[in-house]
């Protein structure tokens, strides 16, 4: 039975179900959850239980947008498209903006081997019309679009622990509005990038507002952040007006960074690691290695990075050996200084 606005569907691979109010694209709904959430759902993980009347309901808008002429007969304005923002309820006063991402992890316990939950979460006073991209090679990749209703979340996708081994770079792309009038805000633009090492620390996940367990949230856009530092900004002024009067002590210019020390032992880099097997430790330490030589490679100062990974049965210096002749074949590398390092470490030139 084919997907159409009005059906009822209940998904096929998650709990749950609700009706379609929305065919975004060919392959994608949009589904209005019985919590009210709207998630955008692939057609084909979706599941038919009640079809869709005859005629689907359309809004009936009062015809105050008839078509105007001008004096020579020629129409003047199209008809407006319907963005679905006349809703018989008005939304609330106010200005606040607050967009977030979370992070919830099915197993607070393993965080190693678990999935996680992805959610946009709107704690604003107004709509949000996003797109949320993977970002490859400096080409964007949308996965997932909609509308966020003021004081909302939706669940965004669920990331395995392979989507996580490696650097997330995401972009996020939102529209703040009304359907009373509203103080615009410029669209918000802005690129994620996250070290998957955060998301293996237990430290990371804190108590919030959104959920009933602990959640690694990162702060997109917040009016009442940019108003705390607008207060800092003014402060910092006042400090530097006083410190100018005072005499001037010349310093020391401080030599440039060349060289970047990247200690790969597993305790520099979990908290709770004595559970974790070896297999789990090696996955761990490749991604942080990954993710410092991708960060002294872009660095403008880094010339030379030296990973310390021990001595131990020699198999994480060989995953790192095979992974710089695999990925990175242009880069060249040797052992560290033995006087320094011991045999524990390797060098690699970046620049």
């Amino acid at each position: 039975m084919n997907v159409k606005v009005g059906c009822k569907v209940r998904f096929l691979n998650e709990v749950g179900g609700g009706q379609v109010i929305k065919m975004i694209d060919k392959k994608t709904a949009l589904v209005k959850t019985s919590d009210g959430f709207e998630v955008p759902a692939l057609i084909k993980e979706l599941v038919v239980v009640e079809p869709a009347a005859d005629e689907v309901l359309v809004r009936d808008y009062p015809e105050k947008n008839e078509k105007q002429n001008t004096p020579e007969g020629k129409q003047r304005f199209e008809e407006p498209h319907n963005l679905d923002i006349d809703d018989d309820i008005s939304d609330i006063e106010g200005e606040d903006i607050t967009l977030e991402l979370a992070f919830v992890p099915e197993n607070h316990s393993n965080l190693q081997n678990c999935n996680f939950d992805l959610y946009l979460i709107n704690d604003s006073t107004y709509r949000v019309f996003y797109v949320l991209s993977n970002v490859i090679d400096d080409y964007h990749a949308p996965f997932s679009t909609g509308i966020l209703q003021p004081d909302t979340k939706v669940l965004i996708k669920k990331l395995t622990p392979g989507d996580i081994s490696k650097l997330i770079m995401y972009n996020l792309q939102a529209i703040y509005y009304k359907n009373i009038p509203f103080k615009p805000y410029q669209p918000e633009f802005y690129d994620i990038e996250l070290d998957p090492i955060k998301l293996y620390k237990r430290g990371n996940f804190l108590e919030n507002d959104y959920f009933d367990e602990d959640a690694y949230i990162i702060s997109i856009a917040s009016t009442k952040r940019e108003l705390i530092l607008k207060h800092l900004t003014d402060k910092a002024i006042s400090e530097a007006i006083k410190q100018k009067e005072k005499p001037k002590v010349k310093r020391k210019k401080e030599p440039v960074q060349e060289l970047e020390e990247v200690d790969l032992h597993i305790h520099e880099l979990v908290d709770d690691w004595k559970d974790l097997t070896p297999g789990e430790i090696l996955k761990i330490q490749l991604a942080r290695f990954e993710t410092a030589l991708e960060g002294g490679i872009k660095s403008k100062s880094t010339k030379r990075m030296v990973f310390i990974h021990g001595v131990g049965n020699g198999k994480l210096k060989y995953e790192i050996t095979k992974l710089l002749n695999s990925k990175y074949p242009k880069l060249r590398y040797q052992d560290a200084s033995f006087k320094e390092y011991g045999f524990g470490a390797t060098m690699v030139f970046v620049k």
